[in-house]
């Protein structure tokens, strides 16, 4: 099939499976040090539509700051709860992608394996 000139190109790094579990979403802040990274104010449930190696995607109506770091707590099924680190990728209509910017390997190999089975 040709290419129209419309079609943009695939820019994903990392195959995404559909993943339909519940996470929660803190608010995080630098500490003063800028080592660390602190929690504040109270947490969100949310639904994901999917995930990848490198990010998520999130049902959500709310605005969502580019420059905001969030902690997402998760479970990968057979694999147990993770938290991992990430900020806003883009934003849409009832929902926004997250890039992981703080993840150990652990957690990578145990998403790389549920998207590997479930793709």
């Amino acid at each position: 099939m040709a290419n129209s000139g419309n079609d943009k190109p695939e820019r994903r790094k990392y195959t995404r499976a559909q993943f339909s579990e519940t996470v929660t979403v803190h608010n995080v802040t630098e500490s003063k040090s800028g080592n660390v990274f602190e929690v504040e104010g109270r947490p969100i449930t949310v639904r994901a539509q999917d995930v990848s190696e490198g990010g998520m995607k999130l049902e959500f109506a709310e605005t969502a700051s580019p420059s905001q770091i969030y902690k997402l707590n998760f479970k990968i099924p057979k694999n147990g709860s993770v938290d991992v680190y990430s900020k806003l990728a883009w934003k849409g209509d009832g929902s926004f992608g997250l890039q992981f910017i703080v993840l150990d390997e652990e957690v990578r190999k145990h998403i790389r394996n549920y998207v590997s089975k479930a793709s």
